[in-house]
């Protein structure tokens, strides 16, 4: 077999498979009728099949087939009108389909072309792509669509149109879905202030809001080039998009849309980090040595039982003393800038994923009642995140601030204390042989605390520890600046404020490195960083 015969059988093979069934519905949509739409079918089938047999080798074998099909179309339906004025006297326009396509390219509906119309219809414009799809897929007439869409039949031909010259170009285009389409990237969130909506974790638990709201940070983004970036149709990014409005995460600038908080990317983090890294060891040799010199006057104060030994007082102490530097700080603040559209006032910042030089989270997580709140640090490293386990129940904290504040006997616990006491025994507190109860956690009332902290206030290293802190919070301001929107600007100072507190776990991982802190035997058993505060 030659190469121009293996070629021609491969083509007609091709034509065979892929193309008469699309022919059809051509032809179908041309004439109205399904027997003329068969017959019409066979004599173009035979036109091509004939050419391919006679030697034809097209070089562009779908716009072939569909010219052909276009000039037979046209014979039949000069035939038809023929026959039309020869019987009745009527226009051919009064047995065909009414067909407003005329003045679009033909190709529009072409079998090679359909998968392509279908691409961009998933990127065209809600307005626009409903009565696109109405038209062209659900072959309903422009009356028909302008009557359910409470239009005036102009503005649907108008939009029409527009729809048309739009799928065109975008059917001319080599589109490529981004990196986020098949790699999707992680996003951290840390927030603050009541969320009784839960707002904003409901919305953001996802891959898709996640990178979406990664892909518009800094980035102004239209609905079409997020679609592109993440690789989803334009129908669920417009719904996706909605619902991180009204939760007023992406703020809409015009026909784009952008991250209404800050987002630190890769860069943003390790220059943050390497701001707070430069005076740390200083910081840290300080802060130890304030709790060193007043731990005395701390103990004195009876915050902590003979269960509770130095190292895991000072645990809770060198993470608290930093939140109270902290505070002291120019500029700090963990209040929010504005009210939220449903009256909230929860802060929100995000972080990309990214490997820096050590563990820097401590978090802080409380269980309880104003009267009664139990508070743990989370401690990111060493293994102890968990420990010993913090409360989930806030009747926990209730029920030791109760023991604690009355100096109460385990003998006096009635059936449902009882059954708190033992999600408490062993883990936060114990009882002797008499009923008498042993706290294994710091436990003081708000007026204790206050003297803590100005014990701590008074101590002539303080100020030195703050304006450390002061100049790490200065050199972050500055690299938000550079790496946040001007829309973002206004939130600065809330974002800094958050980035001060990586000194907790640099001043840890200072300390236990210096032998200034020890890490817990047992750290399962461990309540390094818990507290009960009381009024």
């Amino acid at each position: 077999m030659t190469e121009t015969q293996s070629m021609r059988d491969k083509l007609m093979h091709e034509f065979t498979e892929n193309y008469m069934q699309k022919l059809f519905y051509f032809c179908l949509k041309k004439t109205g009728e399904s027997y003329e739409a068969e017959e019409l079918t066979q004599d173009i089938a035979l036109n091509i099949l004939s050419a391919l047999d006679g030697g034809t080798l097209p070089e562009s074998f779908s716009a072939w087939v569909w010219q052909i099909a276009r000039n037979r179309y046209s014979v039949w339906a000069d035939k038809k009108h023929r026959r039309a004025e020869a019987f009745t006297g009527n226009d051919i326009g009064d047995y065909e389909l009414e067909d407003e396509s005329d003045n679009i390219a033909d190709e529009m509906i072409h079998s090679d072309e359909l998968s392509l119309l279908r691409r961009e219809l998933a990127f065209i414009s809600e307005e626009h792509r409903n009565i696109v799809v109405a038209y062209y897929i659900e072959d309903r007439r422009v009356e028909d669509i302008a009557k359910s869409l409470s239009l005036p039949k102009g503005t649907v031909t108008s939009k029409l149109y527009r729809a048309r010259k739009i799928l065109k170009e975008g059917m001319n285009m080599a589109r490529e879905f981004g990196i986020k389409s098949y790699k999707p990237e992680d996003v951290n969130f840390v927030s603050s202030g009541a969320q009784p909506s839960n707002l904003p974790w409901r919305v953001i638990t996802r891959k898709i809001p996640k990178n979406i709201l990664l892909q518009a940070s800094n980035n102004p983004s239209t609905i079409e080039e997020l679609s592109m970036e993440l690789g989803i149709a334009m129908p669920y990014m417009e719904e996706e998009v909605k619902i991180l409005e009204e939760a007023t995460l992406l703020k809409k600038a015009g026909d784009k849309y952008i991250t209404d908080f800050f987002i630190a990317d890769k860069e943003c983090q390790l220059d943050t980090y390497g701001v707070m890294r430069q005076g740390s060891k200083q910081r840290s040799e300080l802060i130890d040595g304030i709790i060193t010199d007043k731990l005395p006057e701390i103990r004195a104060l009876g915050i902590a039982s003979d269960n509770v030994s130095d190292n895991i007082l000072k645990w809770y102490l060198t993470i608290a003393l930093v939140d109270w530097c902290v505070e002291r700080v120019e500029g700090h603040t963990y209040d929010w800038h504005e009210t939220r559209a449903n009256g909230e006032n929860w802060g929100i910042k995000g972080y990309e994923a990214v490997k820096l030089p050590e563990k820097i989270f401590v978090g802080h997580n409380g269980c309880g009642n104003r009267a009664n709140m139990f508070w743990t640090y989370k401690i990111g490293d060493y293994g102890m995140w968990n420990q010993v386990g913090e409360p989930d129940d806030m009747n926990i904290s209730t029920l030791l601030g109760d023991i604690y504040r009355n100096k109460r006997n385990i003998s006096t616990l009635n059936e449902n204390e009882r059954v708190v006491w033992g999600k408490i025994d062993d883990k936060y507190a114990r009882a002797d042989e008499q009923g008498n109860v042993f706290f294994d956690i710091i436990v003081m009332t708000k007026a204790q605390q206050r003297a803590l902290i100005d014990m701590l206030y008074a101590h002539p290293d303080f100020d030195r520890v703050v304006a450390n802190l002061q100049d790490a919070f200065g050199g972050i301001v500055e690299i938000l600046k550079r790496y946040g929107h001007e829309v973002l600007h206004k939130q600065l100072n809330y974002i800094a404020s958050g980035e001060l507190l990586y000194a907790r776990m640099m001043t840890v991982h200072d300390n236990v490195e210096n032998g200034k802190l020890q890490i817990p035997e047992n750290v399962q058993k461990s309540t390094a960083g818990m507290h009960l505060i009381i009024e």
